[in-house]
């Protein structure tokens, strides 16, 4: 039985960041048509994110902000007294934690033209180590930068201790978020629909769009709240030979975040949209047996979780004579753009597929640094 490619596989790219895990973001769907058949999806993540402790400030004050905007931020003097003689808002965090994250989910075809998906997500902070995160754990970064790439200890892991977690984060509002190793939370409901429109002259070209939209509830205590999105993404299938296909993906997609949103929430970023785009180009073969191997490369690109205007007056405090780079990226990723490069291979048969995967931080921003993945596909 000859297996048939659907556009472009993969599994849910979502980084596995520590605000990100309580929102339930969207990544790219690549496929061509609805699934003929209803599919299980069995996915795990596991991922090193590391930010040093780091306090940032943030000044009321309008003069002094206007004074901020004119000076590298490293040169920015501000000393926090209280919030009478020096009012600013206030944030401390500290993350150290290799995050596994589980996504089962449920693919349903309504007809020819529409599907539905239906996933849970849940996360889970662990210290890490060979056994459970090989690549991803402390030890084996930190190898890596002391004998191939980066240096010694370049961003203060084995300063604080490999292998250890620490999630302590203060909001501007006074409210906390505390993990410890082996914490689980159920980070929410997802509800995803696919349409995939009839457009002959393209399809004869082998061009192909389709149409997302997406409903998620965030389930936990620190994020009780709906988002709601939407996204569109073109294929485009390039025949090289009777068993080899080029295929290349491109699409985009907004999640507006805590449309419904609950009480004393913690804030997990002040920016209600989040954007991200994806570029992708495929490979596949077929065998002699009619089963399919597939490599992807994919580039990622999400919006700020916070707003890029306070990059203009924000002071930070941290242990910078501790470490040699990054003390500030706990802080300054949070209003930057975040991006990363995955490398994916997928062996798909007729009765089960699975993809394992790579993601990079090219930035080398630790948000996160590196990430695994497994993605198992069932037809049922």
């Amino acid at each position: 039985m000859k297996v048939e490619v659907n556009g472009l596989l993969k599994p849910h790219l979502a980084s596995t960041h520590h605000f990100g895990l309580f929102s339930s973001r969207m990544t790219q769907n690549f496929k061509i048509h609805a699934s003929t058949t209803p599919q299980l999806h069995l996915e795990t993540q596991s991922g090193n994110n590391f930010h040093a402790p780091v306090q940032a400030f943030l000044p009321d004050d309008p003069s002094l902000r206007a004074q901020f905007a004119d000076q590298i931020w490293y040169f920015r003097v501000f000393d926090f007294v209280d919030q009478e003689i020096t009012p600013a808002q206030v944030m401390n965090i500290e993350i150290d934690a290799v995050y596994k994250v589980y996504r089962p989910a449920l693919t349903l075809p309504l007809n020819d033209r529409n599907e539905i998906r239906i996933g849970l997500r849940a996360f889970q902070t662990v210290q890490g180590n060979f056994f459970d995160a090989p690549f991803t754990n402390d030890a084996s970064i930190e190898w890596f930068h002391s004998n191939i790439a980066g240096g010694e200890d370049p961003f203060g892991r084995k300063f604080y201790g490999v292998n250890e977690v620490a999630v302590n984060y203060t909001d501007r509002n006074g409210k906390r978020l505390h993990m410890q190793a082996g914490d689980i939370i159920l980070g929410g409901l997802e509800l995803a629909h696919s349409y995939y429109p009839e457009l002959q002259k393209w399809n004869e070209r082998n061009l192909f769009v389709n149409l997302q939209s997406h409903i998620g509830w965030n389930t936990s205590s620190y994020n009780n709240s709906l988002d709601l999105g939407i996204g569109i993404n073109a294929v485009k299938k390039y025949p090289l030979t009777t068993k080899s296909d080029l295929w290349f993906g491109l699409g985009y997609s907004v999640l507006y975040k805590n449309v419904i949103d609950g009480r004393d929430n913690l804030d997990l970023g002040n920016n209600r949209f989040l954007g991200s785009g994806e570029v992708m180009v495929q490979w596949t073969h077929q065998t002699c047996k009619g089963n399919q191997n597939i490599i992807g490369v994919n580039y990622q690109n999400q919006t700020s979780y916070f707003k890029k205007e306070e990059a203009d007056y924000f002071h930070l405090k941290g242990d910078y004579a501790a470490i040699n780079q990054g003390w500030h990226y706990g802080y300054t990723t949070l209003i930057e753009n975040l991006s990363s490069w995955s490398l994916l291979y997928t062996h798909a048969r007729p009765k089960i597929s699975y993809t394992i995967y790579v993601k990079e931080d090219l930035n080398v921003n630790n948000a996160p640094d590196m990430e695994t993945g497994i993605s198992v596909q069932i037809p049922l």
